[in-house]
């Protein structure tokens, strides 16, 4: 057994969380507050009450709204433009992972020069060694998905090279994020159950990952089981607090997850039809290519001890199949089991060439090796 624990963030979590973010010190004076183009966090009152927590704190800041669902490399150069130009020390990121994922990138580039694409090690990144740490992060999640309030990581869209790639350092955690299951009430059904499978599949990855540690796997069995139990509750009654706590707090373990093991290929994929694809939002993604690829996982020796457990964890009879079968009651729970990707304008032409497109890093997580043929193959099979 041979592993390391890292987890520096300091987790603020509970409803109303964020009305105390001025007893907390911030990391700096002058804050670049990060969230998306969408109109939710200032129309729903959540950015006036950041505003407010900042007066507090006696910090100025400067708002860079423009982040789109899928944030890209000119999402993040342009921010971190605005963070130098403003003489920013720190960013604040409020909304979904989109715009936590940016402002991480926007941190790295505002203190380093070149493009981002330059430090990136995926696609056709230069894998460049950082020269300076980042800038430091406060995390403000509205959404229950990502995770990326708990992790390094971030994914990050080159639109015109059709590639999503993950992106960061272990100076990318958080120093401070706030998880307030009350920002997160207001998120509509089908999103909110986007987000909650990509929580799903975020800890089914890491736990049948060839990275898994001691400690993903409990974390990993642990999510699961809520995910199961409450993203029902969530997508059904949007103001049910106990259902946006448990989801929240599963968000939270999955990206503890994505610290301590890492992704499968099923992220790889979903990456990179994303990629090909920049209006196709990523649980859905998941959603699509999921049936498939956990079909092929469950036909593996290789898999069956660890699909047995996730599927006891998930209320399912104990065995590979009953991961399938506990999916399955879950999309159809969630109103998400005939999800196809021709709603989403995916043509089954380019399939071949997103296949060819994931194939990174991840696929060496997988227990029975994955050939870019077979990639393909849980695409079409996605597809039918």
């Amino acid at each position: 057994m041979n592993y390391r624990y890292y987890l520096p963030t300091d987790i603020l979590f509970g409803p109303g969380v964020l009305d105390r973010l001025h007893e907390k010190p911030l990391p700096g004076r002058h804050a670049l507050v990060v969230t998306t183009s969408g109109k939710s966090v200032k129309r729903l009152g959540y950015l006036d009450r950041l505003r407010r927590e900042l007066t507090l704190s006696g910090v100025g800041y400067t708002l860079y709204d423009k982040v789109c669902p899928n944030p890209t490399r000119d999402n993040v150069m342009e921010g971190a433009a605005l963070a130098r130009q403003a003489g920013c020390d720190f960013l604040v990121a409020l909304g979904g992972g989109s715009a936590i994922d940016a402002a991480k990138g926007m941190a790295v580039m505002a203190v380093n020069d070149g493009d981002c694409w330059d430090y990136v090690r995926d696609g056709s990144g230069k894998g460049l060694p950082l020269k300076e740490k980042p800038l430091p992060l406060v995390a403000i999640p509205t959404t229950a998905g990502t995770g990326s309030e708990a992790d390094a990581g971030c994914v990050i869209s080159y639109p015109e090279r059709k590639e999503k790639v993950s992106f960061g350092t272990p100076w990318s955690f958080p120093a401070i994020s706030v998880v307030d299951p009350e920002l997160m009430c207001s998120v509509p059904p089908r999103l909110t159950a986007y987000q909650g499978f990509d929580v799903l599949f975020h800890v089914v990855e890491c736990y049948i990952s060839r990275a898994a540690t001691p400690l993903s796997d409990l974390i990993c069995l642990d999510a699961a089981r809520r995910v199961v139990t409450f993203l029902p509750r969530a997508v059904a009654q949007g103001d049910d607090m106990e259902a946006r706590t448990e989801m929240a707090w599963a968000s939270t373990e999955a990206g503890m997850c994505l610290t301590h093991s890492s992704l499968t290929a099923q992220h790889s994929l979903e990456h990179s039809l994303s990629g090909f694809y920049p209006e196709l939002t990523h649980g859905a993604g998941l959603i699509l290519i999921s049936r498939a690829y956990l079909r092929r996982c469950a036909g593996q020796e290789a898999y069956r001890e660890r699909m047995t457990a996730l599927a006891q964890a998930m209320g399912a009879e104990p065995s590979p199949q009953g991961v399938l079968d506990a999916l399955e009651k879950l999309m159809t729970r969630c109103g998400v089991a005939e999800l196809r990707m021709s709603q989403f304008g995916i043509t089954r032409e380019s399939l071949g060439a997103v296949a060819e497109k994931s194939v990174d890093r991840r696929y060496a997580n997988e227990r029975a090796p994955l050939s870019r043929e077979e990639a393909q193959a849980i695409l079409e099979q996605s597809y039918a």
